[in-house]
């Protein structure tokens, strides 16, 4: 038995039954030769596979990432009449054709909308529509999929989901601790529980419950569970009923099916389920038997169901965890006996503690001012010859003092200049080694500097419940150096330094970003000729009229930039010679008169530009490197053309040294 679930052991006799009769019920049911896709032997109702997940990625099939137990365990419709699936508008079940919006009218044509128990559903679907409140879909932001399946609040400030849908998201790190996996964009991927992903309805950021970490995922052969921590305010869990349930109790699931042709009939899909996937849904049911270790039931589901809560029709609570079913057989869930048993062990070792009234969750700490003391910052010399650094204009009385003198946060090969204002950084300085870069994984805790006043800085309240990115300035990797490559310590130290919020300006989770955050390794792979060294300037547009968040307690004054700008220096080997390229990350308000109009507000894209755009832009001033820049030099010449900005999507498409 795995770590994670030794610990649960021992203590708690109903969980501990329930993992000894599924693995009866497992081993009867597994085929000759051992477990499908495991090295173990361990079997399962269904087992979790890797490498088909990896292979599954672009189908857009949530649920198809995982193996089945002899063939049988997929999302299912198990009956052919009387179990529609219920589109969810405004937290509110559509349950028939009256009262309904254009856009509900369309999409419930052709449905069959005819099920038992619609006397004890009308009774008590106020009741059921306010639990289904705390289900939502499992958004993932940086991911390589839009969504992963349903979990729903199961306790204050705790989700349930399946094991097999919280590994598309999550590993395991070290010991029992799990972590987010890597995503794109040299970034972690990000969960949010999204209950409003509904028809017809508008988003509400307050009602988004990010998902903070991953607390407990059950081992391979366990009963499929696994639990995370949300921050979801002013949501109420759904209770937990342990009570038995007898043969044809009326249920509903609620949770978001996904398109998913597997072992079920085309016509029932479109008569169930109508054209439209991957938003909330209600469907009814009944209990088709119960041991007490596992719930049997007939609701209709499909992929992306995995992980929806099964409520008892008559009371709302939730009497078992959805997780897989067989085509034309039934459909089964953890009981939720076993979820009761599995999460009492859970929150004794782990702590959620519920917050007073308007009370927000603490800050990490800051760092000690002296752990800073051999951190030499960003090198001018680096490049063999002075680097000037850019004039702050009139942003030169704005910079934040930091303790001990000045106002050059130094960190290990890079150094931040802090807007006391914004609170934000105004701009970070990079010193990279391409030949020594190592790219090693991701890990690092956000964490404010001591060396600011809290005043001049803003951490955690800023990206809370909201589908902000903590976008670095400084690249993860590009600091992750060492003239010695088998320095480890003083690499491990850069990676650590760039995890703070003085590094940190909030961007979209949406952005599209790829080609900005790869600028570093296009500008590294188009760089031979200059011993692969480079500078990097970076820092966010500040305007006057940025918008602020609403509702962001402790953060209502931090107004958003809408821009980023990059400036890029470099020395020819052969010459000596410097070049300075400069780039912006912007949806055209910085570039508009400059380029087609087709480019203009539109996408965000990533751009070079003239390093005189930039300082117009942002009150900086770059004084002698304007005649390292090669859009300078041949400005005059292209301007006719419209191509002083030159859209980059490769290394290809850089120009680093005048025509």
């Amino acid at each position: 038995m795995p770590t994670a679930l030794g610990r649960l052991r021992g203590r708690e006799p109903g969980f501990d039954e329930a993992v000894a009769r599924a693995r009866d019920l497992l081993a009867a049911a597994a085929p000759p030769g051992g477990a499908m896709g495991t090295e173990s032997g361990d079997s399962g109702y269904v087992t979790f596979e890797l490498d088909n997940a990896a292979r599954d990625l672009g189908r857009g099939e949530v649920e198809s990432a995982f193996a089945t137990r002899g063939g049988a365990m997929v999302e299912a419709i198990v009956r052919s009449t009387l179990r529609p699936s219920f589109y969810m508008a405004r937290d509110r079940v559509l349950s028939a054709r009256e009262g309904l919006s254009p856009m509900a009218r369309q999409l419930m044509e052709g449905m069959d909308l005819d099920f038992d128990d619609r006397a004890m559903f009308d009774a008590n679907r106020a009741l059921l529509e306010t639990c289904a409140r705390a289900a939502g879909r499992l958004d993932l932001f940086n991911g390589f999929r839009e969504y992963a399946g349903t979990g729903w609040l199961v306790d204050d400030g705790i989700a349930v989901t399946n094991r097999h849908v919280a590994e598309l998201f999550a590993r395991r790190w070290m010991g029992d601790d799990w972590d987010f996996r890597d995503g794109q964009f040299d970034r972690k991927v990000e969960v949010r529980l999204n209950p409003l992903a509904q028809i017809d309805t508008p988003p509400d950021p307050v009602r988004a419950a990010f998902v903070t970490a991953v607390l407990w995922v059950a081992g391979p052969g366990e009963p499929d569970m696994a639990f995370l921590r949300v921050h979801a305010p002013g949501t109420e869990p759904i209770p937990l009923s342990e009570a038995p349930l007898a043969p044809e109790t009326p249920v509903a699931v609620v949770g978001y099916p996904e398109r998913d042709p597997r072992d079920n009939p085309a016509e029932l899909i479109g008569s169930f389920f109508g054209d439209r996937f991957g938003v909330k849904r209600l469907a009814p049911g009944r209990v088709m038997g119960s041991d007490g270790w596992v719930l049997d039931h007939d609701a209709s589901t499909l992929g992306g169901n995995s992980g929806s809560v099964v409520m008892a029709m008559e009371t709302g609570a939730a009497v078992g965890l959805h997780f897989a079913g067989a085509a034309q057989e039934r459909n089964v869930a953890v009981p939720a006996a076993t979820v009761a048993a599995a999460l009492r062990r859970v929150k004794s070792r782990v702590t959620v503690p519920a917050l007073p009234a308007g009370a927000t969750p603490a800050e990490p700490e800051a760092s000690r001012p002296d752990s800073f003391a051999d951190r030499k910052g960003f090198d001018r010399a680096f490049l063999g010859a002075d680097t000037p650094l850019p004039c702050f204009g009139r942003w030169a009385d704005d910079l934040a003092p930091v303790a001990g003198g000045g106002t050059e946060l130094k960190y290990c090969h890079f150094s931040v200049w802090q807007s006391a204002t914004r609170r934000l950084p105004l701009m970070t300085a990079v010193n990279i080694h391409g030949a020594h870069l190592r790219r090693i994984p991701r890990k690092g805790r956000w964490q404010l500097d001591g060396r600011l006043d809290p005043a001049h800085q803003v951490g955690n309240e800023l990206y809370r419940s909201n589908p902000l990115d903590r976008g670095h300035m400084v690249r993860r990797l590009d600091p992750c150096w060492a003239e010695d490559i088998t320095d480890t310590d003083t690499i491990l130290k850069a990676q650590a330094d760039t995890f703070h919020y003085t590094n940190s300006v909030p961007q979209h989770a949406n952005l599209n970003q790829r080609d900005w955050v790869g600028l570093e390794d296009y500008i590294l792979d188009a760089s031979g000729e200059y011993d692969f060294k480079v500078n990097v300037f970076t820092g966010p547009v500040f305007r006057d009229d940025d918008r602020h968040l609403r509702n962001q307690a402790g953060a209502q004054d931090i107004a958003i930039p809408r821009e980023f700008w990059k400036v890029a220096v470099m020395r020819r080997a052969a010459c000596g010679n410097l070049s300075a390229t400069g780039y912006v990350l912007s949806h055209g308000e910085m570039i508009k008169g400059l380029t087609e109009a087709e480019f203009v507000l539109g996408a965000y894209e990533t751009y070079q530009v003239p390093l005189a755009l930039i300082e117009g832009a942002t009150g900086l001033d770059f004084g002698a490197l304007k005649a390292a820049d090669p859009l300078a030099v041949t400005s005059l010449r292209e301007a006719a053309f419209g191509q002083q900005v030159r859209r980059v999507r490769g290394a290809d498409d850089l120009s680093l040294t005048p025509r």
